[in-house]
């Protein structure tokens, strides 16, 4: 058998140990062992031919793998991006590894496409994957290939938000170039000071992200012309929302689309709510959306991956790319695409890295199916809390009424009870307190149990005594 190195750390969707076992002999270099949860440690020690852990991250209470991890709970790294590069090439010559895969989201992408090309390995390809992990550049890219995007302007300084609003004009975007899951996107409409709001976002950040997940690039931030969204054009439903995720995968610079994901409206803050298999848009809208995704991923150059773009649906069918990326996309997305299609992403994404190409990448875009899958959050915003305050989780009352006709709960993982939580708007995509796996027969009964619960949940939390004469005014 061939041999594989897996990098596992944080965010996106982990590829399948069990998957890539069955073709290869898997080895696993873990970068810091506080972004691995726990479950899925059981499955690298369960499938994995050898598995290193970061000595540089062990301390005296042993390696920590947490029951469940978000970008503002994980350690920070203890190496920087150059020595992670040099460890995980060390590791693929130790193993004689033939394909280097990674589990988690940015701050894997560039790493690994830099130790691969290093080795003469297929990858997204540095250049590229430098393009796709840095959302300045990439918008400067989509810019030149008229892909079709919005306006935008990098951000520097506070003088650069000034210039920036006097030029774009309201509203606008701003968003950090390197971070994921929505963290610190902040909707600019003119009813505060754009430099006040900038000096809040980059606090939040700094105090809460621990690093900056291995971006070296000098742009921190951006901002951008807020794209407006036309549901009536789309879908004429509001149970959806205006915006929608394609998952597909390059193969020799070539794009392939795999699977549209409708979407049910955001909170504020950005904050995506739930994610659903099928799509229920009809076949000229999912075309639409497809080609501007090939447009928008061949024109970064990238070369073997997985792809997950987010597309924009605009008044008149227009669309406009908010971004894309050269890795899995989160939260259950690739999960449900495998349950509800038959499809093995994790096992396509390792045939390409080993052979250039994979007898299981559908040759179209993948759209009816008899199952439909929904991966959804409930959040404290579901239940509006005091962001000056802190409060101990307590749970939610049962949701089963809540559900639509034929409507299952397949999984529910909640965090755990009495856990320490508070509501920060800039951060607001990790203050989900539960996850759920929902099931139907269709994927409008899934968006209408989505609603529901979002509606009626009850969330049971203690506000910490003493808080109010703390909190400064």
């Amino acid at each position: 058998m061939k041999n594989i190195l897996l990098v596992s750390d944080l965010g996106g969707f982990p590829p399948a140990l069990e998957s890539l076992a069955k073709i290869a002999n898997v080895y696993v270099y873990i970068p810091r062992p506080s972004a691995v949860t726990s479950r899925y440690m059981s499955s690298i020690n369960r499938y994995a031919a050898g598995i290193i852990k970061e000595s540089s991250a062990h301390s005296s209470r042993g390696y920590d793998h947490p029951e469940w991890v978000t970008f503002t709970g994980a350690e920070a790294y203890t190496l920087t991006e150059d020595e992670i590069v040099d460890q995980i090439i060390r590791y693929a010559q130790i193993f004689e590894a033939e394909a280097i895969i990674f589990g988690g989201a940015e701050n894997m992408v560039l790493s690994v496409a830099k130790a691969a090309e290093a080795l003469g390995l297929r990858s997204a390809g540095v250049e590229a994957a430098r393009r796709a992990r840095n959302k300045y550049t990439m918008r400067d890219r989509f810019r030149s290939a008229g892909v079709p995007s919005p306006d935008f302007r990098a951000i520097y300084s506070e003088g650069d938000m000034l210039a920036a609003v006097s030029e774009l004009g309201y509203p606008l975007v701003l968003k950090p170039t390197y971070l994921a899951c929505s963290i610190g996107v902040t909707l600019l409409d003119g009813s505060r000071s754009p430099v006040e709001v900038f000096r809040e976002v980059q606090r939040d950040i700094q105090e809460n992200t621990g690093d900056s997940l291995l971006f070296n690039e000098e742009c921190l931030f951006l901002v951008e012309k807020y794209m407006e969204g036309c549901n009536a054009d789309w879908y004429g439903d509001e149970l959806y929302a205006d915006y929608v995720s394609v998952e597909g995968m390059m193969v020799n610079g070539v794009y392939h689309p795999v699977a549209i994901t409708d979407k049910t409206p955001m909170l504020s803050s950005f904050t995506e709510t739930s994610h659903l298999v099928p799509s229920v848009l009809d076949n000229e809208a999912q075309s639409i959306i497809v080609e501007a995704c090939r447009k928008a991923n061949e024109s970064l150059g990238l070369e073997n991956c997985p792809t997950h773009t987010e597309v924009k649906l605009m008044k008149n069918r227009q669309v406009g790319i908010i971004e894309t990326a050269a890795r899995f996309g989160g939260w259950n997305i690739i999960p449900q695409i495998n349950d509800v299609y038959g499809l093995d992403m994790t096992r396509i994404w390792a045939e390409v890295l080993l052979y250039g190409s994979s007898p299981d990448l559908p040759d179209h875009l993948l759209q009816a199916s008899s199952k439909a899958r929904c991966n959804m959050r409930i959040y404290l915003e579901d239940n509006p809390l005091d962001p000056a305050l802190k409060y101990h989780y307590s749970g939610y009352e049962k949701l089963n009424h809540l559900l639509d006709d034929g409507v299952l709960i397949r999984t529910e993982t909640e965090i755990p009870r009495g856990t320490l939580v508070s509501s920060n708007p800039h951060l607001n995509a990790m203050s989900f307190v539960s996850t759920l796996d929902l099931e139907g027969a269709h994927p409008r009964a899934l968006a209408q149990s989505v609603s529901n619960i979002r509606k009626g949940v009850q969330l049971r939390v203690t506000e910490i005594e003493g808080q109010k004469a703390e909190v400064k005014v």
